[in-house]
């Protein structure tokens, strides 16, 4: 087995989590051996000494009357995550009466697979899983918890069970983008945008692999100079919504039953970046706070180079407010209409749009995947 003394952690903690003891408990612990969490041998050491301070603070804590069944899986690439997940809910469809608690220990990307296989399926198999995110990869601005402390604190019996929703984004159909997404849209379970920091997202999956340590980071920066060579600004249209609508009772995660909360919001002109979350207070890129307060959805409106420079570091330390060029609000459905090439990035994942795969519409569901939280409010988002 690898990783024994995490894994034998992981599974020790398990047997102290609250999950209802209605069907008897699957816990599936899925590792990367390639995030970082893992391939640092300092960050690994540091997890262990997370693990063991989680073991001491567990042991006043009751176990379960039943003891979960559990296992280890390791991905072995790219995409083995999504076959990992279908092969448990094909799992779970001869075992009506098992219910599975999902840990995931890996970055972003992976975590993404994962989810992204389990939200397109039925509620009825949805709803006997339960994830938790563990922080083991670069980024890990979507895990359940800052600090692996946090997270492993979810399964010693201060846990709490949430859904949260996603954003999905639908390219135009018959573009070339919906002929490549999955059932003609991409998920993300934290925050999709478009613009600067898709381009910056893509530069940095690119240059990573192949640079040592961090250094990739100093050319990512360097890159990002040149966005508007890459990809000259063109006018966009950005016609935003939100609903009043009981998500719980529309079927599929989708706000199936649409009521408008108002008029439509309409911005014009050329955008830098335009980034939705599933909720506010969301950050990517290693926890900038991209969404720094309650609004999910800022856009910020082209500028110089010279100006860039000027605001580049406010904004990573969320001081949004500071300048007129961008723009918070809050909307459930974002529709894109532009003419030129563009980048899209969905938790990371980098996508290239064209004109034809135009309008672009970003939309929240309604709750979908069900986690560990860390306190007894349930958000939107549920983090």
């Amino acid at each position: 087995m690898l990783y024994a003394e995490f894994t034998e952690a992981l599974f020790a903690l398990a047997g102290k989590c609250r999950l209802p003891a209605k069907l008897p408990l699957e816990v599936v612990l899925i590792i990367n051996p390639r995030a970082g969490g893992f391939s640092h041998a300092t960050r690994y050491r540091q997890a262990i000494i997370a693990c063991r301070a989680a073991l001491l603070a567990a042991d006043a804590q009751p176990g379960r009357a039943d003891q979960p069944t559990c296992r280890q899986l390791v991905t072995e690439g790219a995409r083995h995550a999504s076959r990992l997940a279908i092969e448990l809910l094909e799992e779970a469809a001869t075992h009506p009466r098992r219910q599975y608690l999902i840990i995931l220990a890996c970055g972003d990307g992976t975590s993404l697979e994962f989810i992204d296989q389990l939200s397109r399926v039925a509620a009825t198999f949805r709803e006997r899983f339960c994830v938790l995110r563990l922080p083991m990869g670069t980024g890990n601005d979507n895990s359940d918890g800052k600090t692996l402390g946090e997270s492993l604190a979810r399964l010693n019996g201060s846990d709490h069970i949430a859904t949260q929703a996603a954003i999905r984004v639908h390219p135009a159909p018959g573009g070339p983008a919906a002929k490549r997404a999955p059932d003609g849209f991409w998920s993300s379970f934290n925050i999709a945008s478009i613009g600067l920091d898709a381009y910056v997202t893509n530069k940095t999956n690119q240059l990573k692999a192949g640079l040592p340590g961090n250094s990739y980071k100093l050319w990512v920066d360097l890159a990002a100079l040149f966005y508007d060579k890459a990809f000259p600004p063109a006018d966009m249209t950005i016609i935003a919504d939100s609903y009043e609508t009981d998500q719980a009772a529309s079927p599929g995660g989708r706000h199936d039953a649409k009521r408008p909360a108002g008029e439509s919001r309409r911005i014009e002109g050329r955008f830098l970046l335009c980034a939705m979350g599933v909720s506010g207070h969301r950050t990517y890129g290693a926890r900038k706070p991209i969404l720094p307060d309650d609004r999910n959805v800022c856009a910020i409106r082209q500028m110089p180079l010279w100006r860039k420079l000027q605001i580049k570091e406010p904004l990573t330390r969320g001081q949004h407010h500071r300048f007129p060029e961008a723009l918070l609000f809050d909307a459930d459905r974002l529709e894109f209409r532009y003419g030129s090439r563009i980048l899209v990035q969905m938790d990371g994942e980098a996508e290239l749009l064209e004109s034809a795969d135009f309008p672009l519409v970003m939309e929240r569901t309604g709750p979908l995947i069900r986690h560990l939280a860390a306190s007894q409010v349930d958000t939107p988002a549920g983090k």
